[in-house]
């Protein structure tokens, strides 16, 4: 890792800083240290406020993030390849936050381990951080919001999903197809970010809009010859929760998947997504509850070997009488290959996941997850395939 430009940057908000934040006040975070009487389990982050500066820094604007998650997978059937995997993601992020609604944001990635996603042969990855080990820039961005929050301008690298195609309710779920439609070809996300500029427009308090150009040659590379471009409008009420549908377009020329090239291609996505039950309606930051989303999606099979995805899901908070911030879920994902490859007869690929996770402590974490897939990879003639994995995510 290059860590001198984070330090300057952190050192920089620091320095310019209203002399007032630095002022103590009462917040509980502020007791998050050594000698203040506060056990070290009932801290938010491993590491505490550092005696106080942690804690400045953010009445300034200024916040520091710094997670790890670690997966352990083990494949008890099926499978290209049985054998136990461990890896493990930090993401350290840094963003300061203005009173002129101007927010900078630099994130930093590091990946260690095999990547295991191979040794399942799916179509839908069994883990959302599963990649070649890596070490590189994530978000780098800056943000202006406009016209009393109406308007909102982002340009920089960025992780398209982060603002397209995003399903709230599962945000918990370990497979890949609950972040985003797999069929979303040349998709500028996880691992790989890449420049763009992107637009947002809150029409009104139910009806939402936002539009991005992607450079879409090579990842992390300032080129905009053949960009990906995508678009989302969204509908939130409260009968209704939230629905959205977007289009996209990859510019590039992609291999066809029985031979010859594609001057790109495009698809469609939709989303929907709605509390079932709040264990308190009244206040709009207690998370616990019940809630259901569906996603759908399509890509040309000419070039995506997935050609359409659906799914369906409900995920819970807080069910457990005494362990308000414990999540569950279960999901059940359908991918549909493309009928123009040649190396497999084409069976729909289901996956069936459901998962635990305890908070032993507000900065520890620990889920327990299982996943069942029929044909994986989309292959009739494969043996269905079993996987479980313990994820641990610690909040520094």
């Amino acid at each position: 890792m290059k860590p001198a430009p984070v330090l300057l940057f952190c050192a920089l908000a620091l320095a310019f800083a209203p002399l007032e934040t630095w002022a103590a006040d009462d917040t509980p975070n502020t007791k998050e240290w050594f000698g203040t009487g506060l056990g070290w389990a009932d801290w938010t982050r491993l590491t505490g406020n550092w005696d106080g500066l942690r804690t400045a820094g953010e009445r300034s604007g200024l916040s520091l993030t710094a997670t790890n998650t670690t997966d352990w997978s083990d494949p008890w059937q099926g499978g290209l390849n049985n054998r136990t995997t461990a890896r493990g993601l930090f993401n350290f992020t840094a963003a300061l936050a203005l009173p002129s609604g101007t927010t900078f944001t630099a994130q930093y990635l590091l990946l260690r381990g095999r990547d295991a996603a191979d040794d399942l042969g799916a179509l839908m990855n069994y883990s959302n951080i599963d990649a070649a080990p890596f070490a590189h820039w994530g978000e780098l961005s800056v943000q202006q919001v406009l016209g009393d929050g109406r308007l909102r301008l982002k340009l920089g690298q960025l992780d398209a999903n982060t603002e397209f195609d995003n399903v709230h309710a599962a945000a918990e779920f370990l497979n890949a197809s609950a972040g985003y439609s797999p069929t979303i070809v040349g998709f500028p996300t996880y691992p790989d970010p890449a420049p763009s500029a992107n637009v947002f427009v809150q029409a009104t308090d139910q009806i939402s809009a936002g539009f991005g150009v992607y450079a879409g040659t090579q990842p992390q590379r300032l080129d905009f010859s053949r960009p990906f471009l995508i678009g989302e409008i969204g509908v939130t009420t409260n009968p209704l929760g939230r629905i959205a549908a977007g289009v996209w377009r990859v510019n590039t020329t992609l291999p066809g998947l029985v031979g010859g090239t594609r001057p790109g291609t495009g698809g469609f996505y939709a989303l929907a997504e709605r509390s079932l039950w709040r264990k308190n309606p009244a206040a709009k930051d207690d998370p616990r509850g019940v809630q259901v989303f569906a996603q759908f999606g399509t890509a040309s099979e000419a070039v995506s070997a997935i050609r359409r995805h659906t799914s369906v899901g409900l995920s819970a908070t807080g069910l457990i009488p005494g362990r308000d911030q414990d999540v569950c879920g279960l999901l059940c994902s359908i991918a549909t290959p493309t009928r123009d490859d040649p190396t497999h007869t084409p069976a729909n690929e289901a996956v069936w996941e459901g998962y635990y996770g305890w908070h032993l402590t507000a900065f520890l974490t620990v889920k327990a997850d299982l996943q069942f897939f029929r044909h994986p990879g989309g292959d009739a003639s494969r043996r269905d395939a079993v996987v479980g994995t313990l994820r641990w995510v610690t909040t520094f």
